[in-house]
């Protein structure tokens, strides 16, 4: 059911446009797909991007914040999907004010569409101000394990060449054991992003954590590794599932 916002955007012209776009056998598919009990409309991502180009023109930064914030609110999926294309318009910038934006809309996540579709925004923050690395470190003990899994997710710039990766291969340790099939996908993730240029630092962790970590961290994490350092893994977690994980 759609909520009243709390903001005082008026966000009725821009559902009103949304809502023309809205693709009933879509929404049908994507609800299911997504497990979500909210209201959907079958609107693409690419579609979404372009209303939201399209009325950002004639709307200063504080009022596409303010907008966001309603769309957010409206417990919308798709309005929700452009609330976060507004955050991530190349005219806004990293900002204490962003970065509380991304907090107060952490608080309704409940799957990864809407987690990933922060996650650009997010990862520019705290490369802007790496001390949130503090705070982000404490959503690694979060009940919510969507919390747990933003902490990876988000923080996959430092798994980028000319980064430090040790704090977040900490957090992913912790991790290791964590029966969430998403944590696992987001750990194995990360250290895809990380092997494009460190395999001796995948390699590392996965032999100490092989025998925890499931079978969809593993795939991931290896599936783009070449394959000599594929059969090297394999080698070094001899007398575990190492070869069933390779093929």
């Amino acid at each position: 059911m759609q909520k009243k916002p709390e903001s005082s955007a008026n966000i009725d012209p821009f559902l009103k446009e949304l809502k023309q776009l809205r693709n009933p056998e879509r929404a049908i598919a994507n609800q299911r797909y997504h497990k979500s009990n909210r209201e959907h409309w079958g609107i693409s991502v690419p579609e979404c991007d372009k209303l939201v180009r399209a009325i950002s023109k004639g709307l200063n930064d504080s009022e596409l914040l303010l907008l966001a914030t309603g769309l957010w609110e409206s417990n919308l999926f798709d309005a929700m999907i452009c609330a976060t294309k507004i955050l991530t318009l190349s005219r806004i910038k990293p900002s204490i004010v962003v970065w509380n934006k991304i907090l107060q809309f952490l608080k309704q996540v409940d799957g990864w569409a809407l987690e990933d579709s922060l996650a650009r925004v997010a990862g520019n923050c705290i490369l802007f101000d790496t001390s949130l690395l503090d705070e982000v470190e404490n959503w690694t003990k979060h009940p919510n394990f969507w919390m747990r899994r933003a902490a990876l997710v988000y923080t996959l710039p430092f798994a980028k060449r000319g980064r430090n990766p040790d704090k977040m291969l900490q957090w992913a340790s912790s991790y290791a054991s964590d029966s969430e099939w998403f944590i696992q996908k987001a750990i194995g993730w990360w250290l895809r992003v990380l092997g494009e240029h460190n395999p001796e630092r995948v390699s590392l962790f996965l032999t100490i954590h092989w025998e925890k970590l499931k079978g969809v961290a593993k795939k991931e994490a290896i599936r783009k590794l070449s394959i000599k350092w594929q059969e090297r893994i394999c080698q070094q977690v001899k007398g575990t599932d190492g070869a069933i994980a390779v093929q």
